[in-house]
């Protein structure tokens, strides 16, 4: 995949529930409590002020608020940017949410001094020290093996609507998890997929590996197991395997997909995890 098709793949957009609320809550606090307790950039309560602490966990809530202002804010005056989310979008969209939230503690932080350190380079360096303190209490707080762990990101994004498009320009908005597999027939592919609960079939004028490159990346549950084939792991259990050869079962229906030889070491990696 190329990146310009990487940079239009579908990005998960949060979901303002109880759950993400708790997240945001304990990535906040537990930025503040990074910086008590190992005092990264220098800071550091040398005259063992009371007070300092309780400032630092303040920053903390100012961050956790201003996050959700911009978040609860814009989508709702701009709704129209937030539509078809995708990977290009997210990283726009974040770079300001970084910049937004920075200015408001670099904002905070200067009130507190008296705005005695007020300056552009100090704005970009507050900003700076934010990001790197959010992301590296962010991957102890969500865990790396999640964070890298391609099943468990396919599911974040597991909402998100793709398009595909054929050679006679037609094209068809579907959402991955609902696709069962996708084989080749010559110059068509047929799309097996479930449409409330029934399964269904389309067929498409495409050559497989076109839709391989817009629909098979990192944010989906879809792979190649066959020149002829390819399935969402979430619908298929291992049927038959050895060293060389291994044959999937569609979860529910009779239908048999055979495994290539160089994607076998893969899948079955992959759908062992399943129990």
């Amino acid at each position: 995949m190329n990146l310009q098709n990487l940079l239009k793949t579908p990005f998960p957009r949060p979901r303002w529930n109880k759950k993400n609320l708790f997240w945001l809550s304990l990535i906040g606090m537990s930025c503040s409590l990074f910086i008590i307790l190992f005092k990264p950039f220098g800071i550091e309560n040398v005259n063992k002020q009371w007070f300092y602490d309780l400032v630092i966990v303040s920053m903390g809530i100012v961050f956790i608020a201003s996050y959700l202002f911009i978040e609860g804010l814009i989508p709702k005056l701009l709704p129209g940017l937030f539509k078809n989310w995708s990977l290009w979008k997210a990283i726009l969209w974040y770079t300001l949410v970084m910049l937004f939230t920075g200015g408001i503690l670099f904002l905070y932080k200067s009130f507190l001094a008296g705005f005695s350190d007020f300056t552009i380079s100090e704005y970009f360096f507050v900003i700076g020290r934010t990001a790197l303190i959010i992301l590296t209490v962010s991957f102890f707080s969500l865990g790396l093996y999640q964070y890298f762990n391609r099943k468990a990101f396919s599911t974040l994004a597991a909402n998100q609507e793709f398009t595909l498009s054929s050679t006679q320009g037609t094209s068809i908005r579907i959402n991955p998890k609902d696709i069962l597999y996708i084989s080749s027939d010559d110059n068509y592919v047929d799309i097996h997929y479930l449409k409330d609960g029934q399964r269904k079939k389309e067929v498409m004028r495409a050559s497989l590996k076109s839709i391989e490159a817009q629909l098979v990346n990192a944010m989906t549950p879809m792979y190649r197991c066959h020149r002829g084939y390819l399935i969402n792991a979430e619908h298929f259990s291992i049927q038959k395997s050895s060293s060389r050869n291994m044959l999937l079962s569609l979860k529910g229906y009779e239908d048999e997909v055979p495994v290539s030889r160089q994607y076998v070491a893969d899948l079955k990696k992959l759908l062992s995890i399943d129990p």
